[in-house]
């Protein structure tokens, strides 16, 4: 399965790349819809309260509440009978068809679901970036959403959001780092011959590797840990 899907990713990189007519090329790209939600022009600036709200501001506030109301219905769904369905397919599809779930009507249900989320991700990125490509869907776009699921922790809503966060801001924490530390870097900003990129891809890789031997369950699942102590504390059953 990893295998195909990899296969996939690689078949479908080129394929948007080569549809000019649709996706404009790879490093071309087309530009995205105009930031207009509900008749408001968001890429104008306006006051509100006597705060200036530019585009940068709009886009991160209505992010945020979609983030709020997507979080919270698949929080919800996660509780419900399909939420269940999904979780023993996940687990051992086979004990689940046993026990009377339906696999293909879960799994396609599950693929909707997810493309949903997916979609809506992807129209807010291309508005935040400013231009569609298709060479920005790419592996290390794949391997960084690897990272956000293993490193925040598998199945939890809290650690995807926590994994999002981490990646998002480990690039940042590296260029601070050599800004502070200007006696890291080489003379061409490269970190023991790395760039920022490929450093942050091999740290990304050694986290993925720790979590999975030492925390399965990420760092939502070593916030558990830490929250459970303290509150058993001093008792430890």
């Amino acid at each position: 399965m990893a295998t195909l899907t990899l296969g996939l990713l690689m078949l479908g990189e080129h394929f948007f790349n080569e549809w000019t007519r649709v996706t404009g090329g790879g490093g071309i790209g087309r530009g995205p819809a105009a930031p207009v939600l509900f008749g408001v022009d968001l890429s104008t600036p306006y006051y509100v309260a006597g705060l200036l709200v530019n585009q940068q501001i709009a886009l991160y506030l209505v992010s945020l509440v979609l983030l709020i109301v997507l979080a919270i219905t698949a929080r919800n769904l996660a509780r419900s009978k399909v939420g269940r369905a999904f979780a023993a397919v996940r687990d051992r599809d086979i004990a689940a068809e046993m026990m009377g779930v339906p696999l293909q009507r879960t799994k396609t249900l599950a693929f909707v679901i997810s493309s949903a989320y997916a979609g809506v991700a992807g129209a807010l990125l291309s508005v935040v970036v400013g231009r569609i490509s298709p060479d920005r869907w790419n592996l290390l776009l794949s391997i960084d959403f690897l990272a956000i699921v293993l490193i925040g922790g598998v199945a939890t809503i809290s650690g995807t959001i926590i994994g999002a966060c981490f990646v998002v801001l480990l690039p940042r924490v590296l260029e601070e780092a050599t800004r502070a530390f200007p006696a890291i870097t080489d003379e061409s900003g490269e970190i023991a011959g790395l760039t920022l990129d490929e450093l942050k891809t091999i740290l990304f890789g050694l986290l993925i590797a720790g979590v999975i031997i030492l925390e399965p369950r990420g760092i939502f699942g070593l916030w558990l840990r830490i929250r459970n102590y303290f509150k058993a504390w001093p008792f430890s059953y």
